[in-house]
């Protein structure tokens, strides 16, 4: 579940997704969690935090393959 959590937060991050139409778009060709998973994963009620958490992340550190 981790991999998943961390490859969703890169996937953000790599295709600069900037709201929930977007995510549902792209999560449709890959293999990422839904948007209420990564809501109760990263315990925010809000995308937009979401997305703040997954402009944080280190692209060297937590890469894996899309």
């Amino acid at each position: 579940m981790r991999e998943a959590y961390l490859r969703s937060l890169q996937m953000i991050k790599i295709l600069n997704i900037k709201n929930r139409n977007e995510y549902n778009r792209y999560k449709k060709y890959y293999l990422v969690l839904n948007i209420d998973s990564l809501k109760y994963i990263s315990d925010k009620r809000n995308f937009k935090d979401i997305i703040r958490i997954a402009k944080e992340v280190w692209k060297g550190f937590f890469f894996y393959p899309l």
